[in-house]
């Protein structure tokens, strides 16, 4: 029975079919994942943050010295355009319309659709399409994938500082693994067969936050969060990537989709900026259904893209 070649047919399938699986039985008998011990460390939601933790590990004793300023490059050119897409679209929003936003999708929940990326599937789609640099810029993009991005987007007129501590705290296990690995190179060796182990239970993790029910919920503001990720944003990333970088552009489509951690963001938002309190509700249910649709879509748009215009995996020998 071969079920990994049956999983690796799926983009980012080490990643994405557990975390699916997960998706599912969290949505239909979630106590199963909440039995507590090791069976919830592993395969629900509390173990998804020593997870990623472990993921930085292993990108970082996968990076070389020689190998930062591209890292660096690569991830720092997708995190700038990011952090540019969604100042401007918080900025027009607000402009333009006012905290309610348009058509039911509110300042709150369009600034925290364009802030918010997914350094997992990230690290899942460059498995199967990246090369080394692709996948130590996780590390970089992990910078941005904590809800005191949005928080800092939405709160500049208010005068919010950025925690600085989100940023250290992602960055320390990605230069600890790095420093280790440069180090002794048979602690890279040791690693370097890890990263699809750790992906498999980051899928499991995220996956157990996820109520797949939540696309009943759909409508007309799931549309325009959608439309403006796929048909506006998604365009800018890859255009950036190809541009400037010169690259096929299938990492600048994997940084693009929605962080698990959209679904909190709201909460935290309004309890530090009580003027989108009101949205908070709703913006919370619009991004859960997002998220979904995210997860779903974004891995086969890789796919199209590595398609189209290659990946960074080298060409077997014949």
């Amino acid at each position: 029975m071969d079920i990994l070649g049956k999983v690796n047919k799926v983009p980012g399938g080490i990643m994405v079919v557990p975390m699916i699986i997960t998706a599912v039985i969290n949505t239909f008998i979630p106590a199963a994942l909440k039995i507590g011990g090791p069976t919830s460390g592993a395969f629900s939601g509390a173990g998804a943050m020593a997870t990623i933790g472990m993921l930085l590990f292993t990108a970082g004793s996968q990076t070389k010295y020689s190998d930062l300023g591209s890292v660096c490059a690569r991830g720092g050119l997708l995190v700038i355009v990011r952090l540019a897409v969604a100042f401007t679209g918080a900025w027009l929003t607000l402009k333009l319309f006012g905290p309610e936003g348009i058509w039911g999708a509110s300042a709150l929940a369009i600034t925290i659709s364009l802030a918010s990326c997914n350094p997992g599937v990230y690290a899942g789609l460059m498995q199967s399409y990246g090369d080394t640099v692709d996948k130590s810029a996780m590390g970089i993009l992990n910078l941005i994938a904590v809800p005191a991005t949005p928080l800092v987007i939405l709160g500049v007129a208010d005068g919010t500082g950025f925690d600085y501590m989100s940023a250290v705290s992602s960055l320390v296990p990605f230069a600890l693994g790095m420093v280790l690995a440069n180090a002794d190179e048979k602690v890279r060796k040791l690693f370097s067969t890890a990263t699809p182990v750790i992906l498999f239970f980051l899928g499991c993790c995220l996956g157990a936050s996820i109520n797949l029910k939540a696309l009943s919920q759909a409508g007309v503001a799931n549309i325009v969060l959608i439309g403006l990720i796929v048909c506006i944003f998604l365009p800018i990333m890859i255009a950036a990537d190809k541009l400037i970088l010169r690259r096929p552009g299938y990492a600048a489509v994997a940084a693009t989709c929605l962080g698990g951690l959209s679904v909190v963001a709201p909460r935290i938002i309004g309890e530090r900026l009580p003027q989108y309190q009101p949205y908070v509700e709703s913006a919370t249910a619009q991004l859960a259904v997002t998220l979904v649709i995210c997860i779903f879509i974004f891995p086969y748009i890789t796919k199209f893209i590595v398609g189209k215009f290659g990946s960074g995996v080298a060409p077997k020998a014949e």
